[in-house]
């Protein structure tokens, strides 16, 4: 008896996860001028950004980081390490995981915030801003061929535009798995980026990459940090 019920509950949970799936898939296209749905983060899931980008940042008596999509804290928390004299500031769309983070954070300098363009100009300028597996729509981009529908470029330009102005003369820009290139931007010219080489880096993470056309792009794409040059 205890091996059919057994069965019954593994077969219901299996429609159930296959039911909500399709469900959440078909409103998560309503969302188009969102950035990533969702929230996932771990401790220090990037050590061999963070530590290319201490190293191509160089020493520093203080700088300031803008975490862009800091989730629950802990790419913040795990930043304190490879920049311990910084000032980091978290901020996030979702307020439930920015409750967490304000209730984990023991450091007197990382400060979280709602993800608004106010709360980020006012705490500029910004050294270096981190934004890692914010800038696209993953899984949702993954067999389409054109992003549009879903996650259009211009979604990407506009926000990467509002990030550079905030971001200080020979501050780094550290974009990672997103769904565009920065090069593509009007932004990488218009405010003087230049590509940062990055020997230890072998690609910008696995999300697909699409032109600014939304068209899908099959070539690798190595860039992820980039330096905002003085005018």
């Amino acid at each position: 008896m205890d091996s059919v019920r057994f069965k019954i509950k593994t077969l219901f949970d299996n429609y159930y996860k296959l039911f909500k799936g399709r469900i959440d898939k078909f409103f998560r296209r309503f969302y188009k001028h969102q950035h990533q749905l969702t929230s996932t983060t771990a401790s220090d899931r990037y050590p061999q950004l963070f530590s290319e980008t201490a190293r191509i940042f160089g020493e520093a008596n203080q700088e300031k980081i803008l975490s862009f999509g800091c989730s629950t804290g802990e790419e913040c928390f795990s930043l304190k390490k490879y920049f311990p004299r910084a000032t980091i500031i978290g901020v996030d769309i979702n307020k439930r995981n920015l409750k967490k983070a304000i209730k984990k954070n023991s450091y007197n300098d990382i400060r979280f915030y709602h993800s608004t363009g106010e709360n980020i100009k006012r705490e500029g300028g910004y050294n270096l801003i981190f934004c890692l597996s914010v800038l696209c729509r993953w899984e949702d981009t993954k067999f389409v061929h054109n992003s549009e529908k879903l996650y259009p470029f211009e979604k990407f330009e506009v926000t990467v535009e509002s990030l550079a102005s905030t971001l200080l003369p020979n501050g780094l820009l550290v974009i990672y798995n997103s769904n565009f290139r920065f090069e593509d931007t009007a932004t990488f010219i218009d405010q003087g980026f230049e590509i940062m080489e990055s020997p230890t880096l072998c690609d910008s993470g696995f999300v697909y990459k699409f032109d600014r056309n939304n068209n899908r792009i099959t070539d690798t794409h190595a860039y992820c940090i980039y330096r905002k040059n003085p005018r």
